[in-house]
């Protein structure tokens, strides 16, 4: 029995690689956190796009969130009392019937090992109508397959990347998620996501979590530690911000994500919108 998931849940989650929902917030929490993130739209437009990489190392309270007794509660179930928060990223989903994620494997470009835990946290309703995520159970065990860097407009992904490969897609389940729950899954599952056609903006905050002993291929990459203690050193701890966008957090996230970009971009025609000049 875990800290906050039974043995039944971490077993599906091994097996299955994923698990959903499971409540992180209340209704009302998550109300709160959408109706900061306005705010913060509308203070700060030209920033808007640096909430798709390490936004928690812009914003204090999606630190804050990230730390969370009862999310860490369920993380450490899963990974082990050591935790890196190595990322928080906000997926935005227009009601236009066009914005999409293809099939792909966020294994291919994200190269870490053994596993990285993602949370996908509904901040707003996920339903199937606004184009929630859906999985394939099992397909974590399966090959990585080979992926193609797209330049579709329409996808929300880094780099519009799809499978190019053959695969059955028969069995895939969507995470239909209410605001304040949350779909937990291996960042080798295959997944994808269909266009939104609710009338209302889908609103997503993906929180990436590893055990300190994780080790990352190629070069050096930066993580926060977010409970226990880092024995490893694989990656260069962040430190926590404060307040929200001062100098001192979008210099640190600049830093973070040149670093992303020399692994997770490696060869692309994309560059992280955090860095995009604006």
């Amino acid at each position: 029995m875990g800290k906050a998931l039974s043995d039944k849940q971490i077993k599906q989650f091994c097996d299955d690689g994923f698990l959903s929902p499971v409540r992180f917030l209340d209704a009302d929490e998550a109300r709160g956190y959408l109706a900061r993130l306005e705010t913060f739209e509308r203070k700060h437009p030209d920033l808007v796009g640096k909430l798709d990489f390490k936004a928690n190392l812009l914003l204090d309270w999606i630190d804050g969130l990230a730390r969370r007794d009862h999310i860490l509660d369920i993380v450490e179930d899963l990974v082990g009392p050591d935790i890196l928060n190595w990322n928080a990223t906000f997926r935005f989903k227009k009601p236009d019937g066009k914005a999409h994620a293809a099939w792909h494997q966020d294994s291919m470009y994200i190269k870490l090992k053994p596993f990285l835990v993602i949370a996908w946290l509904a901040v707003s309703a996920a339903s199937a109508a606004h184009g929630c995520l859906k999985v394939i159970p099992g397909s974590h065990r399966r090959k990585l397959l080979q992926h193609a860097e797209g330049d579709s407009a329409d996808s929300i992904l880094s780099r519009a990347q799809y499978i190019t490969e053959d695969f059955d897609d028969t069995g895939a389940v969507e995470a239909v998620l209410k605001p304040g729950e949350a779909c937990l899954f291996d960042h080798r599952i295959i997944h994808a996501s269909g266009p939104n056609t609710s009338g209302e903006r889908r609103v997503g905050l993906l929180l990436d979590y590893l055990p300190t002993r994780a080790e990352k291929e190629g070069p050096r990459d930066s993580a926060m530690l977010v409970r226990g203690r880092d024995d490893f050193g694989h990656f260069d701890l962040e430190t926590p911000p404060t307040g929200e966008a001062t100098p001192e957090n979008l210099e640190q996230q600049r830093q973070a994500l040149e670093m992303i970009t020399t692994t997770m971009y490696d060869g692309s025609a994309f560059t992280p919108k955090g860095l995009v000049k604006v």
